[in-house]
């Protein structure tokens, strides 16, 4: 859930800044995203990675990785496009259930992970980081879902930034995009 999160932040995050002068912020977003697997990368080459753990920690590893390249991807379309296609955006939030489905998966294992903390704890430390990544990241979401479907339902009842008005125009009137895509 975290790779959906990242890449959320990287959409508003270059829309904060004028059209015309994102080139330095896309260079330096697309740096941090690429840097992300570096742990991933570290974790995978240490040899006690490959001993025995009673949970599927590596292969959540190995999705995390390929949710990652993914997360590239969509951060990378997300600083260049503008304005992003429906499409897009469609495979994005599909792409941000699944990455929910696996870090709450991910969460559950982790929880029964305890003798593992021994046996590879790179590894161990690694999923714990990514189940509290995916806890923080479920909760930013529901809370912001509901305001996102109501202005969904009700056009600009939560927030109409062009005439100044709806339910969250004052908390967000400087930091407008933080709750929708």
């Amino acid at each position: 859930m975290w790779q959906y999160f990242w890449a959320h932040v990287v959409y508003h995050l270059t829309r904060w800044f004028p059209r015309n002068n994102r080139v330095k912020i896309r260079v330096v977003i697309l740096i941090f995203t690429f840097a992300l697997l570096v742990p991933q990368g570290f974790i995978m080459a240490q040899p006690d990675t490959s001993h025995f753990c009673g949970q599927h920690l590596l292969e959540f590893l190995i999705v995390a990785v390929v949710f990652t390249f993914c997360m590239i991807g969509f951060s990378f379309l997300f600083t260049t496009m503008d304005p992003v296609p429906w499409e897009i955006k469609l495979a994005f939030h599909i792409f941000g259930g699944i990455t929910f489905i696996v870090g709450v998966t991910n969460t559950f294992f982790t929880a029964y992970a305890g003798d593992c903390k021994v046996s590879t704890k790179e590894l161990y430390y690694f999923s714990v980081a990514a189940a509290v990544f995916t806890m923080v990241t479920t909760v930013f979401f529901l809370v912001t879902v509901p305001f996102w479907i109501i202005n969904r339902i009700w056009k600009n009842s939560v927030l109409d930034m062009r005439n100044r008005e709806g339910l969250c125009y004052e908390p967000v009137k400087c930091c407008s995009c933080v709750w929708h895509v």
